[in-house]
């Protein structure tokens, strides 16, 4: 009995509990703030509170390297060995997306004008979408999942997961409108926890959500 409660109090320690409070107000700074169609605020709230915050705490507070929260180049063949299998997940996923739900119906993509310019939605893809999973990827599986990777090994790929799904519950984005994130969320969070890095991650996750939005297009266009 003494032990379990040992072990449970190193696993909720005081950092712990400061760190998942940061995390939060981090969501929730970002979520709350105000933003009058301003796309250079816009980037410059996500870039503050999903990256600056975060790499602040970890290098300040924390007194941590990096390297222990993935921005390394480790193991290479973990990473490359679990994306195919991640991809074929991914490949069913849409699969059923597509041919079973209202998907394309409801999909935000399609009253965005730019679908109409392959110059726009080049811009939109390529910086807009890669500026998104950059974020996500140093936040939700950088921050977030290799700090409680070291308490809960790989339960922590989970709890990151939950923190997404909250994360879009606070934006009002917990629809099918997100469901290609929120499934890309939980297969990069296993990637970077397999090799370590966010390379591998970020590389499965802009090539899935663009290919979400390539394959929507030839649908419905």
């Amino acid at each position: 009995m003494d032990i379990n409660y040992k072990k449970t109090k190193e696993v909720f320690d005081t950092e712990t509990i400061v760190t998942s409070a940061v995390i939060l107000a981090c969501m929730l700074l970002f979520s709350f703030f105000p933003i009058k169609s301003n796309y250079f605020q816009e980037i410059t709230l996500s870039l503050a509170f999903l990256c600056l915050v975060p790499f602040l705490y970890i290098k300040i507070i924390l007194k941590k390297e990096l390297h222990n929260f993935g921005f390394q180049i480790n193991k290479w063949r973990e990473g490359f060995l679990i994306m195919p299998i991640c991809f074929l997940i991914m490949g069913v996923l849409f699969y059923v997306v597509f041919k079973y739900t209202g998907f394309k119906d409801e999909y935000f993509l399609g009253n965005y004008e730019m679908t109409d310019s392959f110059w726009y939605l080049f811009v939109y893809e390529f910086l807009i979408v890669n500026l998104i999973v950059f974020l996500y990827e140093v936040f939700f599986r950088g921050f977030v999942m290799f700090y409680f990777k070291s308490r809960f090994n790989i339960s922590a790929v989970f709890i990151q997961l939950l923190f997404f799904l909250l994360f879009l519950g606070i934006l009002d984005q917990l629809s099918l409108d997100y469901i290609f994130y929120m499934m890309t969320a939980l297969l990069a969070g296993l990637i970077a926890y397999k090799s370590k890095s966010l390379l591998y991650s970020y590389l499965f996750s802009i090539i899935v959500l663009i290919a979400s939005d390539i394959i929507y297009l030839k649908l419905t266009k």
